[in-house]
């Protein structure tokens, strides 16, 4: 079980926090009961900027590079969620969102850098 407050573990039958030292009541010590969804589980619908970062790392194979940036930037909260409270998921979507928004944010950046230079010394340009 982990702490609602701090999201530090604590034994089934403690009766207060270790860490923070909130206590518990005896419906908290129990075990949550996993809800049921259409996903199966599949999508972390808990943690947002996990799976905003997922699909702006998808996209970002689009040439344009911010999207990249915002992927890495949110996958990053993602990640961060996910650690402070493992039952929202999401990590595996933040880290797919991390590396495809770096990968193909680098890739357009370094694009948009050599166009800018092919058209500053007239390769490109009339």
């Amino acid at each position: 079980m982990f702490c609602p407050r701090c999201g530090k573990p604590y034994p089934d039958d403690a009766g207060a926090c270790a860490s923070c030292g909130l206590a518990f009541s005896a419906a908290q010590s129990l075990p949550p009961k996993e809800e049921g969804d259409a996903t199966g589980g599949i999508i972390p619908y808990k943690n947002a900027p996990a799976l905003i970062a997922y699909y702006c790392g998808v996209f970002s194979i689009i040439p344009c590079f911010p999207i990249g940036i915002a992927a890495v930037v949110l996958g990053i909260k993602g990640l961060k969620r996910a650690r402070e409270n493992p039952a929202v998921r999401g990590q595996v979507h933040a880290w797919i969102g991390i590396i495809a928004g770096g990968l193909f944010g680098l890739l357009w950046a370094i694009v948009t850098v050599l166009v800018i230079i092919g058209i500053s010394k007239g390769r490109f340009g009339g």
